[in-house]
């Protein structure tokens, strides 16, 4: 028993420390997210399921040794992790293919034997409810551990050597104290070599780094230029002088008499804003550690000011994760209105292509302006370095008055806009879907501008993905537990990511608080180990998922902690699930979860939510339990 709860507690905080490593060197797109969590997932059912065929219930135990196996498969996939960007060009965008290569040689080695170390001891004779509880108690704590760590900013491989501790109590055999000395000696190899390995990622000098909130924040730079990267996207740099003067001297522009500005995300903005005399500027950061003096850390979906604003600045970039969609759905923008001056203007800019917009772009394009004139009266893009956004109820001139001295805006970006291209940009779309928290399309033609990139590299991870499938259905017991069981995970799975994109489009700031949405829902998984029976448990799982979370989705302005005790309560009911199923074995159990737990966050992250919304994705939640709930009673018949 502690074992299973040193190893849940272990699996769970790699898991995070993998998580925020692959976001550094994948960029952090939600195609990325949903490949990662679906590998794990995949990885350790295929090893439960092996050690489920192998092993026997009068078994004499786990080797001695298997502490000493996961330290150092964690620690390899760290190493790989870090050393798999010295293979591509500094800067280079990793396709879905090439994801893949790197996930399988990082992630799967650790995933498969902790997969196989749980299917053992869950083939052991003992109760399922305690086998369960353990591990799942073990998984509390170590996402409590990691969610402490984040909180004081410290490093991925400082949060992996302090969750490797407990194993290294747990070695056993003749030569307890020699593997225990080996995993110390791994975990310290990591901490001695972290700052070396973690240049590995970036082609050019490391000046600093922030673990921050939102994932792992570098300062780099060559001469008297310096960049900003929050998980390898570009955040901020003093090389994008002609884009940031276009993108605040345009809007300023237009409203020369503004005295309040308010910048969210500042990309250097507040530098150039100092050229007004007499301006005020607030400024609102998500992320604690890109605070400067005198700005805010808060959600703006929250925050309240004593006054009303001229004019507010978006520095959001190209939607194409959850954390920056939320910046252009119809809600953001109804909430910036409302502190809005009467004629203010709320402006972005993204650097969509210069001449030619290929179709992913197009339709990204057209949503955005169908989504800000869906609640402003007057949309105008300015189309010179990158495309400047503005929208407003008063009116916007199309002549560019510029009242501070420009390096650039002036005297190129201006005289080479030409009038054909102007009005191509200000064209209105024939139709578009509007960005809403329910149904985030911009979100979607996001990723599919990204995916226009490498051709037919969806097609082959989509292939991978029903091989995957295919490979479950197939190993897995044909019964009505292993059926439902298997459903529950992908309903779960999909539930998951839905409760975490909500969250971020509703109460901002997600990646600082991803961790306490997995507490919550692993306490559920725990608690739900107590419960003896649950009658129609398949109806029950697929009404409380369906139910809470169109009530997540049609309520505005919902509490957060709404977000936890719902994410919670799925868990219960799962977990009850699982250990009331006493006639099939728990190992085969837990694959079924895990299979079917990837399959959801597979589709949900990257299909169906983007696709169809968050509405019907939930009805279909409860279809398919329904289902499932039909299939088990004809079984039964």
């Amino acid at each position: 028993m502690p074992f299973l709860f040193a190893a849940g507690l272990f699996s769970a905080a790699l898991q995070s420390v993998y998580f925020r490593e692959y976001l550094s060197i994948f960029s952090g797109n939600e195609l990325s997210i949903g490949m990662i969590l679906s590998v794990w997932l995949v990885c350790t059912g295929a090893g439960t399921m092996l050690a489920v065929r192998v092993e026997k219930p009068d078994g004499k135990g786990l080797h001695p040794a298997a502490p000493l196996v996961l330290v150092a498969c964690a620690v390899a996939g760290i190493a790989v992790i870090r050393a798999s960007r010295l293979l591509f060009l500094p800067g280079e965008v990793l396709g879905p293919v090439q994801m893949l290569i790197v996930l399988a040689v990082s992630e799967l080695p650790f995933a498969l034997a902790n997969g196989f170390v749980l299917g053992s001891l869950f083939s052991r004779a003992g109760s399922s409810r305690r086998l369960y509880g353990w591990e799942n108690s073990g998984a509390l704590l170590g996402s409590l551990v990691v969610y402490a760590c984040v909180l004081l900013y410290l490093k991925n491989a400082l949060m992996a050597a302090v969750a490797s501790a407990p194993l290294m109590f747990l070695c056993g055999g003749r030569r307890r104290w020699p593997l225990a000395a080996l995993c110390a000696a791994l975990a310290a190899a990591l901490l001695v070599f972290d700052q070396a390995s973690v240049q590995w990622k970036y082609g050019v000098p490391v000046r600093r780094i922030v673990y921050g909130y939102e994932g792992e924040i570098v300062a780099v730079g060559a001469g008297g230029d310096t960049t900003l990267l929050q998980n390898g996207v570009v955040y901020k740099s003093t090389m994008q002088k002609p884009q940031l003067e276009q993108a605040v001297h345009i809007p300023m522009g237009e409203r020369p008499q503004a005295s309040r500005v308010l910048v969210i995300l500042d990309r250097g903005h507040r530098a150039e804003l100092a050229k007004y005399p007499g301006l005020a500027v607030d400024e609102i950061e998500t992320e604690p550690a890109f605070a400067s003096a005198g700005s805010r850390v808060v959600s703006p979906e929250t925050f309240r000011p004593e006054k009303p604003y001229d004019i507010i600045f978006v520095g959001g970039g190209i939607p194409r994760t959850a954390a920056s969609n939320r910046f252009y759905t119809c809600s953001f923008f109804l909430r910036m209105k409302s502190i809005l001056t009467d004629s203010g203007i709320v402006t972005f800019s993204l650097p969509f292509s210069e001449n030619y917009l290929s179709p992913a772009e197009l339709h990204l394009y057209g949503a955005l302006q169908t989504t800000l004139a869906a609640v402003f009266r007057t949309v105008l893009v300015f189309p010179g370095e990158g495309y400047t956004f503005m929208a407003s109820n008063g009116p916007l001139n199309r002549l560019w008055s510029v009242h501070v001295a420009t390096h650039y805006l002036v005297p190129s970006t201006i005289p080479a806009l030409s009038r054909d291209r102007l009005e191509s940009a200000n064209t209105k779309p024939a139709f578009a879907s509007i960005n809403s928290q329910n149904r985030p399309v911009t979100l979607f033609l996001g990723l599919l501008t990204w995916m226009e990139l490498f051709g037919g590299g969806m097609a082959v991870a989509g292939a991978l993905l029903v091989l995957c499938c295919a490979v479950a259905a197939w190993v897995l017991p044909k019964t009505r537990a292993v059926l439902s069981v298997g459903t529950s995970g992908l309903v779960l799975g999909a539930y998951s990511v839905a409760i975490l994109l909500l969250y971020q489009s509703t109460c901002g700031a997600l990646y600082s608080h991803v961790s306490l949405l997995l507490v919550a829902l692993t306490a559920g998984f725990a608690a739900g180990s107590l419960i003896r029976r649950l009658p129609f448990s398949d109806l029950a799982i697929g009404a409380y998922c369906a139910c809470s979370l169109a009530l997540l989705a049609l309520v505005p302005s919902v509490s957060p902690v709404l977000f936890y005790l719902f994410h919670a309560g799925a868990g219960v009911l799962c977990g009850a699930q699982i250990v009331s199923r006493s006639h099939t074995g728990l190992g085969a159990l837990y694959a079924a979860d895990l299979f079917g737990g990837a399959l959801g966050m597979a589709l949900c992250s990257t299909l169906l939510i983007p696709l169809f919304g968050i509405l019907p994705v939930a009805i279909g939640m409860g279809v398919i339990k329904v289902i499932a709930e039909l299939a088990a009673d004809r079984g039964k018949a």
